[in-house]
């Protein structure tokens, strides 16, 4: 491959990444500015579901993606202390979803998380309790729903990869297939075609086994 045309591969993964970045932040800070608006309403409700859907638009080290989390975070607090136990577990449910959703080959916020799953399960034992579905919020039920909090079934982050790589492999024979298992004259290149194919055999096997096994 000449060097322009990697050039050109480089400035449009480049661009597209900066649109990708630019639309996260504008989407975020509307979102944040929208459940702020809604809070000055009293509308917390509205407040909680645009926070939550600002946290979404996740980008490392965006100042929104945090701004919104504490937001969450004070709000839920609140929320405890006057008792709107509904308002409470919207709010640290909100973190919780909202790191789930962001996760990738790395869980951002780890913290946040732990918190929120914290005070989740209290408020939904005291929530039982309100409801008239247990007696009291007893130790055990806190650590009832604490426990069915973690069960996480995302799949395995190093099979995931795993399975990306054989992708990238299939892909790359395809190209490389493409680029150089036929001559100028339209002949088969033997050696070429034979690395090309077995980069895609190989690429498709650990792929599927990937995603298996993910």
């Amino acid at each position: 491959m000449s060097k322009r045309k990697v050039l050109i591969a480089l400035a449009t993964a480049f661009l597209l990444f900066g649109v990708l970045s630019g639309r996260a932040l504008w989407q975020g800070y509307s979102a944040l500015e929208a459940g702020d608006t809604a809070m000055g309403e009293g509308n917390a409700e509205d407040a909680v579901r645009n926070w939550r859907r600002a946290a979404r638009w996740y980008l490392p080290l965006a100042p929104h993606v945090e701004a919104a989390y504490d937001r969450l975070r004070k709000r839920g607090q609140v929320a405890e202390t006057e008792g709107d136990t509904q308002t409470a577990i919207a709010a640290w449910t909100g973190i919780r979803s909202s790191v789930r959703a962001t996760r990738s080959f790395y869980t951002p916020f780890p913290e946040r998380l732990e918190e929120a799953d914290k005070h989740i399960s209290v408020l939904m034992a005291q929530w039982e309790v309100q409801l008239g579905q247990s007696p009291e919020a007893s130790p055990e039920r806190v650590q009832w729903h604490l426990k069915l909090l973690k069960i996480d079934h995302m799949p395995s982050t190093g099979w995931s990869i795993i399975a990306l790589l054989g992708l990238a492999l299939w892909i790359g024979g395809g190209f490389a297939f493409a680029l150089r298992a036929v001559d100028n004259n339209d002949r088969l290149v033997p050696k070429a075609a034979a690395y090309s194919g077995a980069s895609i055999a190989i690429g498709l096997l650990i792929w599927l086994t990937g995603l298996y096994l993910a």
